[in-house]
Parts: C-alpha cells; sequence; structure tokens
C-alpha cells in the first residue's frame, strides 16, 4: 500500500515543511557543534547510532544540503595530516531548517511516548497486570 501523495509527487519541500530525510538533522546538529569535514562527521554520528553510515549517502546528503543552502562548504588547505579537505559549516537557514526539524522531532516523540504508554498499558491488561 502506497501513501505516496501523487499531487505532492516530484515536489521538493521547503524549510517550513515537514523534514523528509532523517540523515539531516543529525548532520545538521553535527555541523552546527562541530564546523568539520565529512570523514570526522561520520565518525560523530555514530554517537547518535549511525555506525554502519554509508560514507556516499553522508557525502551526497552534504552536497544537497549545500545546494539547498543550508550548509556552505570551504576548502581546508592547512592540514598536515594528508590533503585538503572540504570542511562544512551551517547556514542562517541551515539554523532556520534545524530548529524545523527539532520541532517536528518533538512531535514525533510525544506520538511515540503516548504510543509505548499506550502499548505497556495494553501489554500489561493482556497478561492480566493492571
Amino acid at each position: 500500500m502506497s501513501t505516496n501523495n501523487s499531487s505532492d509527487s516530484g515536489r521538493r519541500p521547503e524549510a517550513s515543511t515537514q523534514p523528509r530525510n532523517w540523515l539531516q538533522p543529525f548532520l545538521l546538529l553535527s555541523i552546527q557543534q562541530w564546523q568539520s569535514h565529512g570523514y570526522e562527521l561520520m565518525q560523530r554520528l555514530s554517537v547518535f547510532g549511525f555506525e554502519a553510515m554509508d560514507p556516499g549517502s553522508v557525502y551526497r546528503t552534504l552536497r544537497q544540503l549545500e545546494r539547498d543552502g543550508l550548509v556552505s562548504s570551504d576548502w581546508d588547505t592547512n592540514s598536515s595530516h594528508g590533503p585538503a579537505r572540504r570542511v562544512y559549516s551551517l547556514t542562517e537557514s541551515g539554523e532556520t531548517y534545524l530548529q524545523t526539524w527539532a520541532s517536528a522531532l518533538r512531535g514525533y516523540q510525544s506520538m511515540l511516548d503516548s504510543f509505548f504508554k499506550s502499548y505497556a498499558t495494553d501489554a500489561g491488561d493482556r497478561r492480566g497486570e493492571t
């Protein structure tokens, strides 16, 4: 069963709409806290449970965030640890979009809290507990 609304297909969401890619808020938050290069951002994502993240997905998402004006990047050529690396930072639009994500995630958290509260109560009732 598809939940895709045909009138919405092909539309690109604006910053004020509900977020679409779960990797985005974690990357935006990581960039907000640590302006960094892609490899270091991937390491930081593991704190959020993204241990087995495909590097291609991270870099594609970073490029899309940059195309959307949510992050900017500059080359760090002062590294003594190898070749120049692209360092990402959050733009003003990125800050706004991160706030949108945080608001949406709070709503999801509230829904999930309600679900698990109801689930725990219902599971207890099925076992004869009250």
